[in-house]
């Protein structure tokens, strides 16, 4: 955070006195009189330049150029998102790095990404004297791309020839033929995208949005909802499929995957607004902008700049400004709360007989860290402190724009509520955070935060049969083994018996639950062994000699794929994942006990899907 030092004595004093309130508003409230005197003035600015932009292009042009890492391709990319990030909206700069970008895209044979690329720069304005080359990219990309779609080619052609005179003022000797010659030599088969998408393979459910009609909620005494199968499940079927409520990508990939929806990609659009961030598609960007951005811009700069800031924090806020925009006041955000606190009954609600768990209503139904909690840290009400102060000198969320010395010496009350919210919802996104690891075309690995409030129906164990993961915007569930229709759907949120032991769950799961035993699923009162120890099922079942034979069979095929599974592009993955997924059912049917076979069949498929999201996104 910015802000002077803390006087020991006095931190230690507001400390003790933080532990001994009982509401995230007193808490707030003790943050806020002890340290927000201390913070430093907002000062700085987070625009759009082109001196910045020209500097990131230049630093393309000299990568893309040397050529001299196999990653090359990807690092130019990058590059160039970053100039067009930065470049104001109407400038020249604009125009410049979405043309430069469009020629590494080329390059990468990547030419539907190409084309939007080259429509952007010709719609900011490229320069008449430079256009033939861009728009003989175009025709080459009709060409690659569609090779039916003559008239876009030869139109694209034709285009060029109405501009080359004013590309002859400049190159007087610019040869035509031999450019279009050598451009059409680069001209390679289209580079093949990931083909797997997720679906659900049966009917979608009449009452719960995203999910399959596999399943269904059961209600126990009020208030216990969960999800169970309404009918027999098999290995890597679908069960739900949704955007997650909310997401946020790590700091070190937010150029080359969507700030709204975190799918990669290479052909970003930027915020008319901010340099900070970039989107899939325009459709994700006024999505962004409806929901959080509209406010979210103004300080988002300042906000990216402080290291107590991770994607949690981020998430934090993204939601709380979606909240916003949905309620219209924080008076009103705090009276639903108010409402929901005053309930015995926490369990999602329903509109129109169908259950939409992506609502704000529905994530307010979320648990989360208690106020009471060890884990509801002096540290992190300072933080709420710290981000108060920034909306309130950039925004007009507490009525007006107001300097650092206004808002402290101001008493009103939409602060205090506003730092209250800003806290719970940290709780929240806190206590409900699911993480991936997405792994960049440079191997480069950040982590994104999503909010995934379907989670709150699936009863928790560490022997799951369900797990998720990201696809392209969407987060996907599927079963991890079958599922006997009646049977509940089981989660694991602290890792899974096969890989992590007991007592590491435990420790995961402390912070979540006052009880001295986090955790009564069956895997931790009897212990089972991680796979590394766990025996085979030949030491505690008796099975005829051919069965045996067959699941040797299959052990040694599964050992046989375990690279494959890393390598191998996604025809081929799909292939394996329908034999894997029947070999895992047979496998199940009969061996009822953990071992060390049921251990591997659920990592290899684990491994499977991780690859299936994965797979196609190097440039080599």
């Amino acid at each position: 955070m910015y802000c002077k030092a803390f006087p020991g004595d006095d931190k230690i004093i507001a400390e003790r006195l933080f532990l001994q309130k009982t509401t995230f508003k007193d808490k707030f409230e003790v943050a806020w009189k002890f340290s927000a005197s201390y913070i430093d003035e907002s000062r700085d600015k987070f625009y759009k330049t082109v001196g910045r932009s020209i500097l990131w292009r230049k630093t393309g042009d000299k990568i893309y150029y040397a050529a001299k890492d196999k990653d090359y391709l990807y690092k130019s990319i990058e590059a160039y998102t970053k100039s067009i990030a930065h470049a104001p909206v109407g400038s020249s700069e604009l125009s410049l790095a979405y043309a430069d970008r469009s020629a590494v895209l080329f390059k990468a044979r990547l030419y539907d990404d190409c084309l939007l690329d080259i429509e952007r720069a010709l719609k900011a304005d490229y320069p008449d004297d430079l256009k033939v080359k861009l728009l003989f990219r175009r025709s080459l990309c009709f060409k690659a791309s569609k090779p039916n779609s003559e008239l876009e080619q030869s139109t694209s052609m034709a285009s060029a020839m109405q501009w080359l005179p004013d590309l002859k003022k400049i190159e007087p000797n610019y040869d035509m033929i031999k450019t279009y010659s050598e451009m059409m030599n680069e001209l390679e088969k289209p580079r093949d995208i990931n083909k797997f998408s997720p679906e659900i393979k049966n009917n979608f459910s009449k009452h719960i949005t995203g999910a399959s009609n596999a399943i269904d909620l059961k209600k126990k005494n009020n208030s216990d909802q969960h999800i169970i199968a309404k009918k027999m499940i098999k290995s890597g079927e679908f069960i739900y499929i949704s955007e997650p409520f909310g997401s946020t990508v790590s700091y070190k990939i937010r150029f080359t995957n969507c700030w709204h929806c975190c799918r990669q990609t290479l052909a970003g659009v930027p915020c008319d607004g901010c340099p900070a961030i970039i989107y899939c598609s325009d459709i994700c960007k006024k999505k962004a902008w409806d929901s959080y951005h509209n406010i979210e811009c103004l300080v988002l700069g300042q906000l990216l700049k402080s290291d107590e800031i991770n994607t949690q924090k981020l998430l934090t806020v993204k939601i709380f400004l979606k909240a916003l925009n949905s309620v219209g006041r924080l008076v009103e955000i705090k009276k639903k709360i108010d409402d929901i606190d005053s309930m015995k009954n926490d369990e999602m609600i329903f509109t129109n007989d169908t259950l939409d768990v992506n609502t704000i209503d529905n994530f307010h139904r979320l648990n989360y860290i208690k106020p009471t909690s060890t884990e509801c840290k002096f540290k992190s009400a300072l933080l709420a402190v710290w981000i108060v102060t920034i909306f309130s000198q950039n925004t007009n969320i507490l009525g007006k724009k107001m300097t650092l010395q206004d808002t402290i010496k101001n008493k009103n009350k939409k602060i205090i509520i506003m730092g209250e919210l800003i806290l719970r919802y940290m709780m929240i996104v806190q206590l409900n955070t699911g993480f991936f690891t997405e792994t960049d075309l440079s191997g480069s690995v950040g982590q994104t935060s999503v909010i995934i409030p379907f989670c709150k129906l699936i009863k928790k164990s560490c022997d799951p049969n369900v797990y998720w993961n990201h696809f392209g915007s969407k987060v996907g569930f599927y079963a991890s083994k079958p599922i006997k229709q009646g049977k509940p759907v089981f989660l694991s949120t602290a890792g899974s018996y096969h890989m992590t032991p007991r007592i590491d769950r435990y420790i995961r799961l402390g912070p979540t639950t006052d009880d001295h035993v986090p955790c009564r699923c069956t895997a931790c009162v009897e212990n089972w062994p991680t796979i590394q120890s766990i025996k085979s099922y030949r030491y505690s079942m008796e099975l005829p000699t051919t069965m045996k034979t067959e699941f040797d069979g299959m052990m040694s095929d599964l050992n046989e794929w375990q690279k494959p599974i890393e390598e191998e592009d996604d025809e081929k993955l799909i292939k394996m994942k329908d034999k894997l997924i029947r070999m895992n059912d047979e496998f199940h049917q009969y061996i009822t006990v953990p071992c060390k076979e049921m251990s591997f069949f659920y990592l290899s498929l684990k491994k499977l899907y991780g690859r299936l999201y994965s797979v196609n996104k190097t440039l080599d």
